[in-house]
Order: structure tokens, then C-alpha cells, then sequence
């Protein structure tokens, strides 16, 4: 397994999987037919001078930021501590 140990401000992503989406008139369209990027995922790696975001947390991230990495058909998103806009906290 490769690790990926982000460097100084940036932060290792996994984006939420998309979910298949319903048009008005209930036709499924697939993950795969809209490539709008995801905008929530989980930290998995933070570089060593970030504060305030741990590993485990699930964040909201700003559209069309960060570095795309696709590794053994995984896709994960490295992004600058400040690129990361809100938290996401079950109730």
C-alpha cells in the first residue's frame, strides 16, 4: 500500500463517494455521467505544521480546489489547510 504523507500546510482528502442523482422527471442518472468534483470527504493525512483539522475529520472543501491523485483506482484530494471551508459534525 502506497501512504502519502502531505508537507507542511496540506491536508489528504478521500472524497465522499457520489451517490447516483435523480432528475425532476425520476430518471437515475449514474456517478459517472456528472463529473461536477465532490465537495465533502474525510481526512485521512494532515502535514505537520496543520492546526486545527485532525485525521478522521469530515470536512466540506471549496469546488475545483486542491490537487486531484488517483492512486490504485482510489481517488483522493490533497489541499491546502485553508482550502478546507467547514467542518461536518453529526447530530
Amino acid at each position: 500500500m502506497t501512504k502519502i504523507t502531505p508537507r507542511n500546510l496540506f491536508v489528504l482528502v478521500k472524497p465522499d463517494e457520489e451517490q447516483s442523482r435523480k432528475s425532476e422527471n425520476g430518471i437515475l442518472t449514474p456517478k459517472n455521467v456528472e463529473k461536477e468534483k465532490k465537495a465533502f470527504g474525510t481526512v485521512i493525512s494532515i502535514g505537520e505544521e496543520v492546526k486545527g483539522i485532525k485525521i478522521g475529520d469530515r470536512v466540506i472543501y471549496m469546488m475545483f480546489s486542491g490537487e486531484k491523485l488517483e492512486l490504485k483506482e482510489e481517488e483522493f484530494i490533497l489541499l491546502h489547510d485553508d482550502e478546507i471551508i467547514a467542518f461536518l459534525e453529526e447530530e
